[in-house]
């Protein structure tokens, strides 16, 4: 299964939008800053770290990434070093404003609350409707 199109629970997005190397995050997409892209260049140049550990020690759980998060964004610092622009900041990551970031996770976590509410509305009426077999089979 492609671990693109695995979406991050709230809780994973929440966790990930806390991270000071986060530039911004959704469902399905994480866009880091440029301090990490470097961050984890010096990393595997200095100490030879493996991928996944340079993830873990900038305080991402690999096994809410993916190993398929984690080889692209290997890849694609690898080629943005090798390129002619060098290391930079992605259009992806320039193109959301801190106000827009804000509204797009408000908007995200609104979403997913409202999710929450319509599961938690479906459990209390399944646990009436069982309540009241309950009462049926007592009489």
């Amino acid at each position: 299964m492609n671990t693109a199109k695995v979406p991050f629970t709230a809780e994973q997005k929440a966790a990930l939008a806390a991270n000071p190397y986060t530039r911004f995050v959704n469902e399905y997409q994480i866009c880091y800053t440029l301090a990490f892209k470097k961050y984890i260049l010096a990393e595997r140049e200095a100490h030879g770290t493996p991928w996944k550990e340079i993830f873990r020690k900038a305080g991402y759980d690999p096994n809410v990434l993916g190993k398929k998060r984690i080889d692209y964004i290997a890849s694609k610092v690898h080629k943005e070093v090798c390129s002619e622009k060098g290391l930079h900041e992605t259009a992806a990551q320039k193109k959301f404003s801190d106000k827009d970031l804000e509204k797009q996770q408000m908007r995200t976590a609104i979403r997913d609350l409202q999710k929450e509410v319509i599961r938690l509305h479906q459990m209390v009426e399944f646990l009436k409707k069982t309540q009241q077999l309950n009462a049926q089979d007592d009489d």
